[in-house]
């Protein structure tokens, strides 16, 4: 994909995974700041997902990959809902905890789409 929104959807990923951290460390539950902050990587995520459903025509995506790309593009939408709604559910540090590591599979899906993407 063309653009600098992959390499901010992964810095993003990864400073709200570190933000998360710090909510562990300080034994904090989620609030209405960090749901935000997820929801512009959401955001963000969904264009990537429109970028590349446009882009796709253009480019070589031969065998399993166009289906890798989507999927991979598709976990990404889903990861950060499902660990707020752990996170918010359970109430404890171990479930803020799994949000970090939503933030950090966040990253690591959109690291995996650059890689599928053919250069």
């Amino acid at each position: 994909m063309d653009g600098p929104l992959p390499l901010v959807v992964l810095v993003a990923s990864l400073l709200f995974a570190a933000v998360v951290l710090v909510y562990v460390a300080l034994d904090r539950t989620p609030d209405w700041g960090l749901l935000g902050f997820a929801g512009l990587i959401e955001a963000a995520t969904l264009v990537l997902l429109v970028v590349a459903a446009v882009q796709v025509g253009g480019v070589d995506l031969s065998g399993g990959r166009l289906v890798t790309l989507f999927g991979y593009l598709l976990a990404g939408l889903v990861l950060l809902p499902i660990g707020f709604v752990w996170s918010l559910a359970e109430r404890s540090r171990g479930a803020t905890a799994v949000l970090m590591v939503a933030g950090l599979a966040q990253a690591f899906v959109i690291l995996r789409v650059e890689q599928v993407w053919p250069s």
